[in-house]
């Protein structure tokens, strides 16, 4: 049993690309895919500080980018098993009727026309295989609109509700090539660009109070379920949209 078990969720002999990999929870599934086996390319803005990984440097906006990464993967590989696109942006503490076209553009720029090249170019690559497993990273937000003044923007909320459902179209169109497009929607995380705000109880307080787990999530607690929808152990699922916040969108 134990044999069987390990296999579901053994990625040795897989390749796979880690959009926005160089830091935070983008760091945290490199390593955790890394660590089943899988070969990984990190693709991010900021490439310097990552080491034991091919690397790419990326900006997402630029589809000609996107496709040169693609290549570079292939190159390396000899094919692609897996994506995971954690790049994204928020502006926080902005409500809708204050927010400028240029706020619009980087948002909508970053976390939905990017991303979209991204699956666009990984999944014509994929249908070459005939295999593949795209794993997009939505948010809790795509589900609710978060609280100003320190709360995401709507217009990040807006962009996540889009990811969600940019998963779910390409889950459709790839379906039939063996190729499957899962969403994972983390909520609040104590990453190193937000770990000052969770380490002083005071400014904290509020938000975990409305977290029915009381404290915002590790990077690291998102390890095993990028592993299990990198893995043949998701094999049956696709389209799918998967909370990890701490149980914030019960209520």
């Amino acid at each position: 049993m134990n044999q069987e078990i390990n296999r579901l969720f053994d990625l040795a002999g897989k390749s796979a690309i880690v959009v926005g990999g160089a830091s935070g929870l983008g760091k945290a599934m490199a390593e955790a895919l890394s660590g089943a086996g899988a070969e990984v390319l990190i693709a991010d803005l900021n490439i310097e500080s990552v080491k034991g990984y091919e690397t790419f440097r990326l900006d997402i906006r630029i589809q000609s980018e996107v496709e040169a990464m693609v290549k570079k993967a292939v190159e390396i590989f000899g094919m692609i098993d897996i994506l995971v696109d954690s790049a994204g942006l928020s502006i926080t503490g902005i409500p809708m009727i204050d927010f400028d076209e240029s706020k619009w553009n980087k948002i909508i720029d970053v976390n939905m026309k990017g991303m979209f090249f991204v699956n666009q170019a990984v999944a014509k690559q994929m249908i070459k295989q005939q295999s593949g497993k795209i794993i997009n990273i939505a948010s809790m937000s795509s589900v609710i609109i978060n609280q100003n003044p320190y709360g995401s923007s709507g217009v990040y909320c807006t962009s996540k509700g889009g990811v969600v459902n940019l998963t779910k179209a390409f889950a459709s169109d790839l379906a039939p090539y063996n190729i499957t497009v899962n969403a994972i929607s983390p909520g609040y995380m104590r990453t190193p660009l937000s770990a000052s705000f969770w380490e002083n109880k005071e400014d904290s307080a509020e938000k975990c109070s409305k977290i029915p787990l009381g404290r915002p999530g590790e990077p690291d607690e998102l390890k095993g379920l990028i592993v299990y929808m990198a893995s043949d152990s998701s094999n049956y699922m696709t389209g799918s949209n998967v909370m990890i916040d701490g149980g914030y969108t019960i209520w």
